[in-house]
């Protein structure tokens, strides 16, 4: 990533702390603790998994034993805490972001009122990019996999987006390489690779550990030639630490920010300009 974008993130990116993890529910944030662990020795400690009843639409936040470090989530827009995330969580121009995320809509300003210039790309880019994890000479099968995530290459093949894929990838995260990869291929091949490795599959808890239909083994099998990440779902046991309302709300008239809708959040993101998904804690 160039120093010019890093230097407006929040710098404890860079601690030596050790830190423990929460994890999602999908590859983009596995993935993203992975790198996690792999460039800072920080460890899963904590799943927040979305629509865990869906009948209900609840979140459940759950942990394993005797959690001491404090917490960064991953792949999700917190409302207050370190977290790294790609969402669009502010509302306007005047709109406070979590002063911990690193995000880099945060970083940009880029508000809901100029939603099509946001970064639509993944957190495991970002991550990869500020880390400084290898871009040249990859396997072009992994550039793929690593562009499928979280459908970061959509934005290619639309030209209301292509713009702002082209920017955020090459002038801000500086992996003008995986650009290129998107040149070399077509819509459907990406999709193909979505398929192929299950990258929309979700993680899931059953009596308290992780399981998942990703093909994990497939990914490492590309990683290994390339980086020192490697993916693991921990073995852990979770026990059920919160549970959230999961609620999908049209914004109304001109909030300034999540507080104005909701009364106690926990993260949140702006899914459509006139559209806000947010998790709101339930007395537990």
């Amino acid at each position: 990533m160039k120093e010019y974008y890093k230097d407006k993130f929040p710098q404890w990116y860079k601690d030596n702390s050790d830190y423990g993890l929460i994890l999602t529910d999908d590859i983009d944030s596995l993935l993203g603790c992975s790198i996690l662990k792999a460039v800072k020795g920080w460890n899963i400690e904590q799943i927040m998994l979305f629509k865990a009843n869906k009948a209900k639409d609840m979140d459940y936040l759950g942990t394993i034993n005797n959690i001491t470090k404090e917490a960064v989530g991953v792949d999700f827009a917190m409302v207050n805490g370190k977290c790294f995330d790609n969402h669009l969580t502010l509302f306007n121009s005047g709109t406070k972001p979590n002063s911990e995320s690193i995000n880099p809509n945060n970083a940009l300003e880029v508000n809901r009122g100029i939603y099509s210039k946001k970064y639509a790309l993944s957190t495991v880019l970002l991550l990869w990019s500020l880390y400084d994890l290898p871009k040249e000479n990859l396997s072009e099968e992994l550039m793929m996999v690593l562009l499928a995530i979280d459908s970061s290459f959509e934005g290619y093949y639309n030209d209301y987006f292509r713009t702002y894929n082209k920017k955020f990838m090459v002038d801000v995260l500086d992996l003008p390489e995986f650009y290129e990869c998107q040149n070399r291929h077509t819509y459907e091949e990406f999709k193909d690779i979505q398929r192929k490795y299950h990258l929309k599959d979700k993680i899931m808890a059953d009596k308290g550990y992780l399981t998942t239909g990703i093909d994990i083994d497939g990914i490492n099998d590309l990683l290994i030639w390339d980086c020192n990440v490697q993916i693991e779902l921990p073995k852990d046991r979770f026990r059920k630490k919160a549970i959230f309302r999961d609620i999908a709300k049209e914004i109304k008239g001109f909030p300034n920010s999540i507080n104005a809708i909701c009364e106690n959040p926990f993260c949140y993101a702006l899914t459509k300009k006139n559209f806000v998904n947010y998790s709101e804690q339930i007395i537990f």
